[in-house]
């Protein structure tokens, strides 16, 4: 009964909303299935639904929401409140909910989570018998990584210390000999600087019976293990560092959760992404999985990867995307994002495009020209094309493969080798096609061309896997006028 419903509701939702994803009768249906049948249930949707399928989850929820919880991202979280509740109530059906952890909801009513609430309400054992809807369940990883850190800042040690006198001399001493060691081996100005989490472990020896109860050293102290990876952000003007705390494995907080409580989990990039491998190894299970649209059915992207361009680790490899970015910008008569992981370089890029192109070349702003160029990361523009314009086109001077000069990239790659796994196949590669298709979504069906100019699309052979993901695609063989 609650499929006839939902789908009566979509039909009649969608005479005051335009539809603009063809398969949110068929993914409203299979969400009243599994929140009915109370099925695991993993629902793989094509980069084309993007923002359009909240619909056809939430209609089922305004039907059924018995024992419901959604997680969701801070972006989901704004989506979810300023955009389709209003749409929803427009259509006179009631979203009946509770948010955050200041109430225990009642089994009648939705509780809407964000990941950091998610811990709490954990650890605290009252998410018992409820069922949990991710969207994008792809980032589940990141968020819960993000939701989870830790920093402890110089005025935390004067916390400590004031709070821990007598043990004073002993706390001053181990941030002054971890203060030199840091400065000695930072080699830029804002430098990053891997700690033994065994310094930790220092610290908690000293205090023994007498750990703080104020955050965040009580949750620093109480996490410290082998599965947490530990590094300092250094200011070399004021001689100060910050301390940086994250799980290695966040996925394994959750681990118990899942596999006492049902969930269903929506995500647009595929089963081959790293955390369906994360998941796999907790040993999850789905009663139903489903890949709900066909790709090749999609718009094809404009694709622009000249042959024969240079590798990354070449001498002229920079001034070769300076010069292809400017004459793919020449000319262009509306937006141009340039998406740079690696800060230095895109630092470079943005000052090198400005000295051409002048005012018009911001760096990671929404505040734009018309002809705007935006310099930023894969991230930020994941998080903000919403607010932007359509742009003409997205420019990737390099391949958007994690960086192992980030702390927890690097310690999870030395996870990985330790255990004699291919950390390049199971970690690196998948996290490039999530975060390459998830910057894609947004112009798939729109007049805008894509650029890689990273000669490691056509001389590696993971490059022609790439090309797989991205498809359908058109190549663009030249560039012609405007």
């Amino acid at each position: 009964m609650l499929e006839v419903n939902s789908h009566k509701h979509l039909k009649k939702y969608y005479q005051n909303n335009l539809a603009r994803w063809p398969h949110n009768l068929t993914l409203t249906r299979l969400i009243s299935r599994s929140l009915s049948r109370k099925d695991n249930t993993f629902i793989q949707l094509t980069s084309d639904s993007k923002n359009f399928w909240w619909p056809g989850l939430l209609i089922p929820l305004c039907l059924y929401n018995n024992n419901i919880v959604l997680i969701l991202s801070e972006r989901q979280y704004r989506l979810l409140f300023d955009v389709e509740l209003p749409k929803l109530r427009s259509s006179r059906l009631g979203f009946d909910y509770v948010e955050g952890i200041e109430f225990t909801p009642s089994d009648k009513k939705i509780w809407v989570l964000r990941y950091e609430d998610l811990i709490f309400a954990n650890e605290k054992d009252l998410l018992k018998n409820r069922q949990l809807i991710f969207p994008e369940s792809e980032f589940i990883s990141n968020e819960l990584r993000e939701a989870m850190s830790l920093k402890i800042t110089p005025k935390d040690w004067e916390d400590l210390i004031s709070s821990h006198s007598r043990f004073e001399a002993s706390i001053i001493e181990v941030h002054r000999r971890l203060s030199r060691s840091l400065f000695s081996q930072s080699v830029s100005s804002e430098g990053v600087v891997r700690i033994d989490c065994r310094e930790l472990l220092v610290l908690k020896e000293i205090l023994k019976d007498e750990l703080p109860s104020a955050m965040p050293w009580k949750r620093a102290l109480n996490v410290v293990s082998n599965e947490w990876v530990t590094w300092a952000k250094l200011d070399n003007r004021k001689l100060s560092w910050d301390w940086y705390i994250q799980p290695l494995l966040p996925l394994q907080t959750l681990s118990g959760l899942l596999s006492k409580n049902t969930f269903l989990m929506l995500t647009n990039t595929g089963q081959s992404d790293s955390f369906c491998l994360d998941l796999n190894s907790k040993k999850s299970t789905f009663n139903v999985k489903v890949n709900l649209g066909n790709k090749f059915d999609q718009e094809p992207i404009s694709l622009f990867v000249p042959k024969r361009q240079p590798l990354p680790n070449t001498s002229h490899f920079y001034c070769h995307i300076i010069r292809q970015c400017q004459r793919l910008i020449l000319g262009r008569i509306y937006s141009t994002i340039i998406l740079v992981d690696d800060l230095q370089l895109r630092l470079q890029i943005t000052s090198e495009l400005a000295g051409e192109f002048g005012l018009r070349v911001v760096h990671e702003t929404t505040d734009i020209e018309t002809n705007g160029i935006i310099c930023c990361s894969c991230n930020w523009w994941i998080i903000n094309q919403y607010n932007l314009p359509t742009p003409d086109q997205l420019i990737f001077p390099v391949i958007p493969l994690p960086t192992l000069e980030s702390p927890w990239i690097a310690a999870k790659v030395e996870m990985l080798k330790h255990q004699g796994r291919d950390w390049f196949r199971e970690f690196l590669f998948p996290e490039t096609l999530t975060i390459l298709l998830k910057s894609l979504a947004i112009i798939r069906g729109k007049d805008t061309r894509v650029a890689i100019l990273d000669g490691r699309m056509h001389y590696r052979s993971w490059g022609k896997l790439i090309f797989e993901a991205l498809e359908p695609w058109v190549a663009l063989e030249r560039l012609l006028p405007y």
